[in-house]
């Protein structure tokens, strides 16, 4: 071989070699690119998972309070009534002196409480009365349905039976005034028309004692007339402890107006907000209460962030791309439609 043959041939080695070193960041990155795309396909589909899961379950929860209601206004027939009285076990009750009409002692089924805010007359108490068929109806959805909470029928003037039994006069007020609450008034004509079986979809403190809590109600009318709402609830801690696979880090929901549902405390320190804490009862809960809007997203002291979740909460969107820290990560979304909320995960 030749001096020029021997050059010539080196040439093409050392460019073999060049090219060979500069395709090696690119494979890096080839392969980085690929995981991360599994990555995201791996956690996109967990979160459909997670949100068909709780859509399931929901949906049955919210046709199952629609069964109640229809239930609850049979009970109205004057048939119904008369029957119903005849077998009413009416030692069970107590008048106390403040106006409380209740059932004081704990015989397995519901508790009962009417606050007064409606003079208790006769009227009433034969209400109590003959609606006492619900007790197993009510005890046969929180035994079926792990995730309920409690199950219960409001009526028009302030009467409470809610299964399971507690005291409710260390829980409630006297003269409280049951209708003026979303469980109730968010199935009234005015929020509800249609007349169907709703969800009350905002976190809520429950008067009840139980925390934060979401429901599923459905009026009650009879002779067009609207004469209670039935009610099922869940807590925001049953929804996060059954659905979110072991209390996941990078996992959090919101509802539709932006506030949290459930988030994990490390996510909030990341996305710069308070703790989410259980409710805890100093007082007794007299009216709505709702997350402050230091939980809501969409206000969040970071532009950053409030950007992001107007892209995913407001617009829709399924991926979004933010930088906290110095560190910059992609955001995922899916919606869980039967509570119309949101499920985010957050990737590095």
């Amino acid at each position: 071989m030749g001096t020029r043959e021997k050059e010539e041939s080196v040439n093409k080695q050392s460019i073999y070699v060049v090219i060979f070193i500069l395709t090696i960041p690119c494979l890096f990155l080839s392969c980085d690119f690929s995981k991360h795309e599994q990555k995201k396909i791996a956690s996109v589909n967990e979160m459909k998972n997670i949100a068909k899961k709780i859509n399931d379950d929901f949906i049955t929860i919210r046709k199952k309070v629609k069964e109640l209601a229809d239930n609850t206004a049979l009970m109205y027939q004057n048939e119904r009534i008369q029957e119903n009285l005849a077998k009413a076990d009416r030692s069970k009750y107590r008048l106390n002196e403040n106006g409380i009409f209740h059932k004081p002692q704990n015989d397995g089924d519901s508790a009962v409480f009417v606050s007064g805010i409606v003079k208790v007359n006769e009227t009433i108490k034969d209400i109590v009365y003959f609606t006492e068929p619900l007790d197993p109806l009510l005890k046969k959805i929180c035994d079926n349905y792990p995730e309920v909470t409690q199950a219960y029928y409001n009526n028009k003037d302030s009467y409470n039976r809610i299964y399971p039994y507690f005291d409710v006069l260390m829980q409630y007020e006297p003269k409280l005034d049951i209708p003026s609450f979303n469980f109730y008034y968010l199935a009234d004509q005015k929020h509800n028309p249609e007349k169907k079986s709703v969800w009350v979809n905002e976190p809520y403190v429950d008067p009840a004692g139980r925390g934060w809590m979401v429901s599923a109600i459905a009026p009650v009318y009879v002779d067009e007339k609207l004469e209670g709402v039935c009610g099922i609830d869940v807590t925001i801690m049953e929804i996060t402890n059954r659905y979110i696979p072991q209390r996941k880090k990078n996992l959090l929901i919101v509802d539709s107006k932006g506030k949290l549902v459930s988030i994990h405390e490390q996510l909030s320190i990341l996305f710069s907000l308070p703790p989410l804490t259980n409710h805890e009862y100093i007082d007794t809960i007299q009216s709505d209460t709702f997350r402050p809007d230091d939980y809501n997203l969409l206000s969040n002291k970071l532009k950053s962030v409030r950007m992001m979740a107007k892209h995913l909460i407001v617009m829709g969107e399924n991926e979004q791309h933010i930088k906290l820290e110095g560190n910059s990560y992609t955001v995922l979304a899916e919606t869980i439609s039967e509570l119309n909320w949101r499920i985010i995960k957050v990737l590095e």
